[in-house]
């Protein structure tokens, strides 16, 4: 790359924590650190993201959360509005999610975790297939008023079961083809997502939750409805010596990934910016294709798409860009310093 390539910082849809910091249990002034430290590693704007816990825990995050984001206090990576993930969900599709936290869907328990999070929920991640014809109809429309974005997720939905919930106003999948049944000729939630316009796909771009030719696959067939991810786990950015919290849970970076004490996975080990500079490395090699080119094609996967996706205008992170330059090891990214932009 001869000259270096401005844009917007990246922006992360799905994002529990890193460098320790726990997003269920985090103070005011861990959350503020952890913005100064995605900042310098090129994350503009971030959903901050809840796992399934008990009602008094998850309705304590939220309000956290919530209370952070409208301070206005974050003083680099802006929060962008709370990601529910759970408690809405498969208990068969869960995940690392804690079985005992996942229950029945409950629209009031819903409107006090948006209560208490002071109007900050974004998005919900939820499992279409437990909701009778009338939640269905019910939660779109509660969502569509609030501009809060539904995401399936987590789910054993069947093609038919998650077609009604898009066209009933569902229009994320959450971290596809992890945690959702896939078959060939049960093909569920990717069945009816894939190549439908107006659906937002989140793809973890760590190349150890999904393989790299599915990534490409995605991609190709839902260019511009692909939101690469991060799924970051509180373990992540950590040296992987120590446990760290996340939840009720502990967690630890190990093989390029948080995982639980199992060894099962809870969450991705890199930063966005990371993975995507390592993903881009590669697929640069594997296709052949040269860097800058490569970079123009897929930047709107981690900047506009995840945007568009929120309802966001590019306004909304002015002066939080980054600047890429090539090196040896593939691709450098910079924050440019706010008063410069």
């Amino acid at each position: 790359m001869g000259r270096s390539i401005r844009s917007l910082g990246l922006v992360d849809l799905h994002f529990h924590g890193a460098f320790g910091v726990d997003l269920m249990n985090a103070t005011q002034n861990k959350l503020n650190l952890l913005s100064e430290l995605l900042w310098r590693k090129g994350i503009a704007g971030f959903c901050p993201t809840t796992l399934s816990a008990p009602p008094k825990d998850l309705k304590k995050a939220v309000q956290s959360l919530g209370t952070w984001i409208r301070s206005g206090d974050a003083p680099g990576a802006k929060p962008l509005g709370i990601h529910l993930e759970g408690p809405f969900i498969h208990r068969g599709t869960c995940g690392a999610h804690p079985t005992h936290s996942i229950r029945a869907f409950n629209l009031k328990e819903l409107e006090a975790l948006w209560d208490a999070s002071l109007k900050t929920l974004k998005i919900i991640t939820l499992a279409p297939e437990i909701l009778l014809a009338e939640e269905t109809r019910k939660l779109c429309h509660w969502a569509r008023q609030r501009q809060i974005i539904l995401s399936a997720g987590h789910s054993h939905a069947s093609q038919d079961q998650a077609e009604k919930a898009f066209t009933a106003g569902f229009s994320g999948v959450t971290h596809a083809w992890n945690a959702l049944a896939f078959h060939h000729r049960s093909p569920g939630i990717l069945g009816a997502a894939l190549g439908r316009k107006g659906i937002h796909i989140e793809l973890i771009l760590d190349g150890v939750h999904i393989s790299p030719p599915v990534i490409r696959w995605t991609l190709q067939i839902h260019p511009h409805g692909t939101c690469f991810i991060s799924d970051c786990a509180p373990a992540a950015g950590t040296s992987g010596k120590k446990w760290h919290s996340f939840g009720n849970l502990k967690t630890q970076f190990s093989r390029g990934a948080c995982r639980l004490p199992s060894g099962n996975l809870a969450g991705g080990g890199l930063l966005l910016s990371q993975a995507f500079c390592i993903w881009l490395k590669k697929e640069s090699e594997l296709r052949q294709k040269a860097l800058p080119t490569l970079l123009k094609e897929v930047l709107p996967n981690v900047t506009s798409i995840p945007l568009k996706a929120l309802g966001i205008e590019k306004s909304a992170l002015a002066g939080l860009q980054v600047e890429w330059k090539s090196a040896p090891s593939g691709l450098l990214l910079r924050p440019i310093p706010q008063e410069r932009c």
